[in-house]
């Protein structure tokens, strides 16, 4: 059964911009995601199928829009909030903000929200790279893949930062009996498929994920590939990350976004100054959110 759930605007209000016919994506789409003020007010949202497991268009684009939404802070995280909170938004969309989960050490963030409807659900997001030197570090943070030693090797940051909530996380899921999905873009997405490692999901959405672990990593993941569903849009340069050289691997069905024509399209490495190129472009959450 699918859910329907009223959304807090309707298009009329929204500007040209707002309505999908952007000239350009910026560089505050890029690195600031979370202070976009227009989550869940871009376009339509159909309805949320919470028992379908394959891949679903409409699940898509729930899911990016709150891998979009995660970015923005609330009161755990800054005083007074930015406004409307995130919280705020959550709600309009017609679920609730179950937990906040942040970790100091290594500035790992992911939400627990839930929707119920006739079918409840629920979503763990996690939050991607932000400007802050912790996610920096957790990024670059490689560690070396061990070859034909039957041992699972993964990106040591990437793991790292995962460790630092995964406690927090389990207890939180544990109790859950609705169906479960996880989601993410960028260091998000990669944070969500090794938490799908350690507790299966109904189903995975990444947007733009970079490569996570290596190919005993993604013969762990056996059980449950079909419902892994890997979202990239146009030229995202995030998932050649880390080179498939250093033994990094993706997982899951790769479903191709085309990226829409923009003036980025045609950047010249002047004109990125002021603008991200196409390939850093193709990688704001924004443009998975238009791109669906």
């Amino acid at each position: 059964m699918s859910e329907r759930t009223s959304l807090p605007y309707s298009p009329s209000h929204l500007s040209t911009r707002q309505l999908n016919m952007r000239t350009a994506t910026t560089w505050n789409d890029l690195l600031n995601p979370g202070e976009a003020t227009d989550f869940f007010s871009r376009r339509a949202f159909p309805l949320f199928e919470p028992t379908t497991r394959s891949y679903s268009a409409a699940n898509a684009l729930w899911l990016a829009e709150l891998s979009r939404l995660v970015y923005r802070h609330d009161i755990e995280e800054t005083t007074p909030p930015p406004q409307p909170t995130q919280t705020y938004f959550l709600e309009q969309a017609g679920c609730t903000r179950r937990q906040f989960f942040h970790s100091r050490k290594t500035g790992t963030q992911a939400i627990l929200v839930e929707f119920n409807g006739a079918t409840p659900y629920a979503v763990l997001v996690f939050r991607g790279t932000e400007q802050r030197i912790k996610d920096a570090i957790t990024d670059l943070t490689l560690g070396t893949l061990s070859s034909n030693t039957g041992k699972i090797g993964v990106h040591q940051g990437f793991k790292l930062a995962l460790d630092a909530v995964c406690s927090e996380i389990e207890a939180a899921l544990t109790p859950l009996t609705c169906p479960i999905f996880y989601t993410g873009h960028s260091l998000g997405a990669a944070l969500a498929t090794l938490a799908a490692a350690r507790h299966a999901p109904t189903a995975l959405y990444t947007f733009g994920s970079p490569r996570v672990g290596d190919a005993d990593f993604v013969a762990s993941l056996k059980d449950i590939a079909s419902n892994i569903h890997r979202v990239v849009n146009g030229n995202d340069v995030v998932t050649t990350l880390p080179p498939e050289s250093f033994g990094f691997q993706h997982v899951g069905t790769l479903h191709a976004l085309t990226a829409p024509t923009s003036d980025n399209a045609e950047a010249s490495w002047i004109e990125g100054l002021s603008k991200p190129p196409k390939f850093l472009a193709d990688h704001a959450p924004i443009n998975y959110v238009d791109g669906i």
